[in-house]
Order: C-alpha cells, then structure tokens, then sequence
C-alpha cells in the first residue's frame, strides 16, 4: 500500500506499507507550497520530523512506532543542535538511528530523516 502521491510531483511514495511496517521516504523542512522551510537546524529539524509524523499518522501509525531512522545532515556540526531538537519527537526506547553527513542535500536543506516503523493492530473493544 503507497500512502499517497509524492509532494511536487516527484517519483516517489512518502511511505510504503508491506505487512505491518510503514518504510517513509526521506522528509524534509519543506512547507505545503513546496518550499523549504528557513531557519537553523533545530527549526528545520522540528518541521522535518513534523512532515515525518503526518506520513506516520495518515498511514495509521505514531512516533512511538518508529523503529529505526536514518539522519541526512549537510553539516555534521549541526549535530548537537539536530539530536536537541530530534530527542523531543520521541520516547523511550527511542529509535535505533543512523546519522550521516551528505554534504549538498535537495533544495539546500540542512537535514532529511527516512524512517521504518510498523503500523499497531487495531484495538478491538
């Protein structure tokens, strides 16, 4: 199951369900117009991660069923200020994480997070 067209047009799913895990493409500090979002790292952080979290929510799912993330920082010396803003987005046992320097990101943006998580069974009453 896709969860939806890619913002922009571009040739890719935000998500993709297989079973009971939610695969999320790389999100970024990008706005509903398409724009990034300015700021330093802890504000694109937070917008990043809030892009993350709608994906996560329209599939059925939550932050606190994120398994696993992978951190795209232009500059690992935005390290400290991306993990302070990152750390208030999830709960113990936080994600297992994968953090890399990628020098030039799309549109200049300073971070992009992909993820895995898996989508709870429904609670019957």
């Amino acid at each position: 199951m896709k969860t939806g067209p890619a913002p922009l047009g571009l040739p890719f799913s935000p998500a993709v369900k297989f079973g009971g895990l939610l695969f999320v493409s790389g999100q970024g500090p990008i706005d509903k117009t398409g724009k990034v979002i300015p700021g330093d790292i802890r504000a694109q952080t937070k917008a990043t991660l809030e892009n993350f979290k709608r994906i996560l929510e329209a599939a059925g799912s939550n932050m606190d069923c994120v398994l696993q993330t992978t951190v795209y920082l232009r500059d690992l010396l935005d390290y400290s200020g991306m993990n302070e803003a990152y750390s208030g987005f999830f709960h113990n046992p936080k994600p297992a994480r994968t953090t890399v320097q990628a020098g030039d990101l799309l549109f200049e943006m300073k971070v992009e997070v992909q993820g895995m998580a898996y989508v709870p069974e429904k609670q019957s009453k």
